[in-house]
């Protein structure tokens, strides 16, 4: 039997390389397994969580690449094409340098490959592999087959779940939009429903970019999934919009449903920061009192995590100290500190190097460095060493291990969840472990 070897690379120099119980399953390549013709054997390998055997056998190999994995992509390519097995390139950072791509594959995937990948292994089959292939629309989600978790390696804190793709806020800096389309495509809630029944943990993660998403159609399929995750027992995280607030019903619909915690992209507590990373959903009148949202959901016992983006192009010195003081101020359960990162595929990566202000061009080598964690750009209103220094400052006030205790305590008497107290202290204080290392 014919093999096929599917293969996520570590992303290294990350906060996610460097803390292995944040990785999640790579459900991209299960979906693919999904896909695959009848008569292959399929492995996964995810190098998040083990160790890559390029030793392994195959006949067909096919690797899932962001911008920050590239590198290692091309590396691990190299060594099966050098064996004499193909190899397939996909995911975001091979959609968007497709002709970089190609200096280091077989083939390489366009877009989404739901509806691509049996072609390609098809092809493969004739010996008539094309050297691209491109997703013509958006794949419609209803209806996949189920994703075979035996096929992941048993070594995830968390499992996963998809219930939507594509996001309308077309944020300046997140190529999400891009990539995955600027309508939202659900899966129906019934198929959402089988999965989760079939997960062995009582715990698992919703990876959509928003598990609510903006407009009726995005909350009435958020409240329908709630209600069926209603009576499950099951305990859930996601992340969000900040715009959940908005909706007290569906707060409380959400707790009753499981919702632990509550990732959201908060980016900056500056007004003129978020309009000139386009993300006005944050400047709503109903919820630009972070404080307040951050309030409503603490009291259906949802902690919060939050994500801020440092370095922006109307940022200066004093954010760092503004960030510190929300942070306290609001009591937040859990936060990630990135700075400013210009992602190919962006707007914001085609202004920056229109601008000249890219610091690492040696590419694809220093693709490794966009990791969101490392400062890549020329800051507009501070130095680079004052950006260096003020997200470590960020850290060392929010997220030592005396002051995630102490915040921890906090999660606890807000939420009144002792997961959500534990989880948090431990994303804090290993985030900034983490980023004492990286920095």
């Amino acid at each position: 039997m014919r093999s096929i070897q599917l293969i996520n690379p570590n992303i290294k120099n990350t906060i996610f390389g460097q803390m292995k119980t944040l990785a999640l399953p790579p459900m991209g390549l299960g979906i693919l397994a999904s896909r695959t013709p009848p008569g292959y054997r399929i492995t996964i390998q995810d190098e998040q969580v083990d160790p890559l055997d390029l030793q392994a056998p195959a006949d067909l190999v096919g690797i899932t690449a962001t911008t920050v994995q590239a590198p290692r992509a091309y590396e691990i390519a190299a060594s099966y094409r050098a064996r004499g097995i193909p190899v397939v390139l996909g995911g975001i950072h091979p959609s968007v340098r497709t002709d970089e791509a190609l200096r280091y594959a077989d083939a390489v995937v366009v877009g989404e490959a739901d509806d691509l990948w049996e072609g390609v292994v098809r092809d493969f089959e004739a010996g008539a592999l094309k050297r691209t292939y491109e997703a013509g629309a958006f794949p419609p989600i209803a209806g996949a087959p189920q994703v075979d978790r035996s096929l992941f390696p048993d070594r995830y804190f968390i499992h996963s779940v998809q219930t939507s793709r594509g996001c309308p806020c077309n944020c300046n800096f997140c190529s999400v939009t891009s990539f995955n389309g600027k309508r939202y495509r659900f899966r129906p809630v019934s198929e959402v429903l089988q999965e989760v029944r079939g997960l062995k943990d009582n715990r698992f993660f919703i990876s959509d970019d928003s598990v609510v998403g903006l407009g009726k159609a995005g909350i009435a399929h958020a409240r329908e999934l709630f209600e069926g995750l209603r009576g499950m027992g099951k305990s859930w995280g996601s992340q969000v919009c900040i715009t959940i607030a908005e909706h007290e019903d569906l707060l409380r619909l959400a707790a009753l449903a499981g919702a632990n915690t509550f990732y959201i992209g908060f980016e900056s507590v500056e007004a003129e920061a978020l309009r000139s990373m386009d993300k006005g959903v944050n400047l709503r009148p109903a919820i630009r009192n972070f404080k307040d949202a951050i309030r409503r959901m603490h009291d259906h016992g949802i902690g919060v995590i939050g994500g801020f983006i440092l370095g922006g192009d109307t940022d200066t010195p004093d954010i760092f100290e503004k960030t510190v003081e929300f942070i306290h101020e609001t009591e937040i359960d859990g936060c990630q500190f990135t700075v400013m990162t210009p992602f190919p595929g962006t707007r914001f990566y085609d202004r920056m190097e229109q601008e000249g202000r890219l610091l690492y061009t040696n590419f694809p080598e220093d693709w490794a460095r966009y990791n969101a964690y490392e400062v890549v750009i020329r800051p507009r209103h501070m130095s680079i060493d004052e950006l260096k220094r003020g997200q470590q400052f960020v850290y060392n006030h929010t997220s030592t291990m005396g002051r995630s205790l102490v915040r921890g305590i906090r999660t606890l008497i807000n939420t009144r969840s002792v997961i959500n107290a534990v989880t948090n202290i431990s994303w804090n204080y290993y985030n900034y472990r983490a980023i004492k290392q990286i920095v």
